[in-house]
């Protein structure tokens, strides 16, 4: 990667003890620093800055514009919880994907989720010709990023769909689904520490299985597919009637919520809830309820049912009116 990105360069500290061990997995990879912030600018597209990153001291995201400054937070919360959005600011102005990220977590078998992780990577080696990064969480998991050839859309909403559609298309049993849709992910800087996991033999370091071989992924294909899919889809939902609900039984304000849920507007988790009880307390089957979230933008059918099938089995009731009202008036 050495003359991809190689402006200002960086003196890395040569007499702090703390921060020695960042560099020295840096060593074990890559030439020195300079190499390493140059794979991983390439890696996640230019321009690179400004970008949303995020550690243990900044309380929150905030933006970077150099390489320089990124290091300086870096060095200034010892390495600990650091973060860079997978996307830049430039990128989420413009609708533009240049990246596609996977998250891969089982608390229970680390061994599980990063054999999901490669796996995946395999799989796009294989149609793609890009051997994509992979990285150990420092945790639980695994992250596998993989750079594209920019993709540009007119709506914000159709770039979630699409990167909702490749992540889905790679589904796996540990695949985090919060990350399905979200182009403004946060993905951990290699090398960093994850403080979740300080006390296991690794002490949290977040380390890279597998580089990235620098080519870039072409998904014209995919795009095309996505778009026959979605035309496709809609010809079939235009010819269904809508959801029918029995007004004697379902109150008005889950009403107004499926109404809102079949129109494509965007639900937050009490308002799928809510939804979900209410039916499910009233006798409605899976298909049913699981055909109310179809539209959002976020739908996943299998997560869907493990959801609907998790309240079933621990016997949620529905929220009271006044909650009821209270949950449709919420807005993410």
């Amino acid at each position: 990667m050495k003359g991809l990105l190689t402006s200002h360069k960086i003196a890395e500290p040569k007499d702090d003890i703390i921060k020695r061990p960042f560099f020295n997995y840096v060593e074990q990879e890559f030439k020195d620093v300079d190499a390493f912030f140059d794979y991983l600018e390439a890696l996640l597209g230019t321009p690179t800055f400004p970008r949303s990153m995020m550690t243990k001291t900044t309380h929150g995201q905030v933006l970077v514009s150099s390489r320089k400054v990124l290091l300086e937070k870096l060095e200034d919360a010892n390495f600990q919880d650091c973060f860079i959005a997978t996307h830049s600011e430039l990128d989420k102005m413009t609708y533009t994907l240049r990246t596609i990220f996977f998250d891969y977590d089982n608390s229970q078998n680390i061994a599980c989720a990063i054999s999901d992780a490669v796996q995946v990577a395999s799989k796009f080696e294989k149609e793609f010709n890009v051997k994509p990064h992979v990285q150990f969480s420092g945790s639980k998991g695994a992250h596998v990023i993989v750079p594209t050839e920019p993709l540009e859309f007119e709506e914000p909403q159709e770039e979630k769909s699409f990167l909702s559609f490749v992540q889905r298309r790679y589904n796996k049993e540990s695949l985090d689904k919060q990350i399905i849709g979200d182009v403004s992910r946060l993905m951990r800087i290699p090398f960093t520490i994850n403080t979740k996991a300080l006390e296991t033999p690794w002490k949290g370091y977040v380390k890279i299985l597998q580089t990235w071989n620098g080519k870039y992924a072409n998904l014209t294909k995919l795009l095309q597919i996505f778009k026959i899919k979605g035309a496709i889809e809609e010809t079939i939902k235009s010819e269904k009637p809508s959801f029918v609900v029995s007004k004697k039984h379902v109150r008005k304000e889950v009403q107004e919520l499926i109404k809102r849920a079949e129109e494509g507007v965007h639900l937050t988790h009490n308002q799928r809830l809510a939804i979900a009880t209410e039916l499910i307390n009233n006798g409605f089957p899976n298909e049913q309820i699981v055909n109310i979230f179809r539209k959002q933008e976020d739908f996943s059918e299998n997560y869907t049912i493990y959801q609907i099938n998790w309240l079933r089995k621990n016997n949620y009731r529905p929220f009271t009116t006044e909650r009821l009202q209270e949950i449709l008036k919420e807005a993410d």
